[in-house]
């Protein structure tokens, strides 16, 4: 099936939670199973098996660890009843589904492919890293002027604090609401579709495109400015809502 990427808002306050104690995530994240618009016919075994899991917790449950910095453990108690109506709330608004489209989609929003940027270097001087950087994403929001082409790049996807590496296909990122999630925002809109549009074709249509990536296909540039304006909405509603996102790789 492949690799899937995710971008999903998620309130402050359930940030917050999840920051302070990332062993929540995964509770998180089985929480989506709950909800009855979330599966389609065939995951009802899924649903009973996460509903099992989170009836067997008790009505608190500590989760201890060390704080770091100071060696001192502390523990934290919850009230399971109320947490998984708090997270069952935040899955009532879906993710946004990049399918396995999110490498392409980085590479023209920002300029790279994931785990392959040492590539650009040589064509866009913003993106060079330290020798050494193993991360599949480079960790920034808006290069303003890129000297790719003028128009901004933008890390819609790969942007964002590591807070999780739950998933198994590296850590899950967030973007905290206002400046961090405004910014990109900016960026996506000062790129505009018919600059993302542009872009694409101009790296199409050279003799020696990005090799990472299937140009041949001919109705590629139709879903992918599809994805473009629906990541464009996303970050509007996001802002709208002054929620923080989620991003990651299943």
């Amino acid at each position: 099936m492949g690799i899937i990427g995710k971008i999903k808002q998620i309130s402050k306050s359930t940030l917050e939670l999840l920051r302070e104690d990332p062993l929540l995530v995964s509770a998180f994240r089985d929480a989506k199973w709950l909800v009855k618009s979330t599966y389609g016919i065939g995951d009802e075994k899924t649903k009973q098996e996460v509903k099992a899991r989170f009836g067997k917790l008790p009505k608190s449950q500590g989760l201890s660890r060390f704080i770091p910095g100071n060696r001192k453990q502390w523990k934290k108690n919850y009230d399971w009843q109320l947490l998984e109506q708090q997270f069952l709330t935040e899955w009532e608004n879906p993710e946004l589904d990049l399918h396995k489209d999110w490498l392409e989609l980085t590479f023209l929003l920002a300029g790279y492919v994931p785990g392959y940027y040492a590539t650009s270097q040589g064509k866009i001087p913003e993106l060079i890293v330290d020798k050494g950087y193993k991360k599949d994403f480079l960790p920034f929001l808006v290069i303003e002027n890129s000297a790719w082409d003028g128009m901004p790049l933008v890390n819609a996807f790969g942007a964002g604090t590591e807070i999780s590496d739950e998933t198994g296909y590296g850590p899950i990122r967030y973007l905290s609401s206002g400046d961090e999630v405004g910014q990109i925002l900016d960026g996506l809109l000062e790129l505009s579709q018919e600059g993302f549009q542009n872009r694409f074709i101009r790296e199409s249509q050279k003799s020696e495109p990005v090799p990472w990536i299937d140009w041949s296909e001919g109705e590629m540039l139709d879903w992918m400015t599809d994805y473009y304006n629906e990541i464009v909405d996303y970050y509007q509603s996001t802002v709208r809502q002054q929620k923080a996102l989620l991003l990651y790789l299943t």
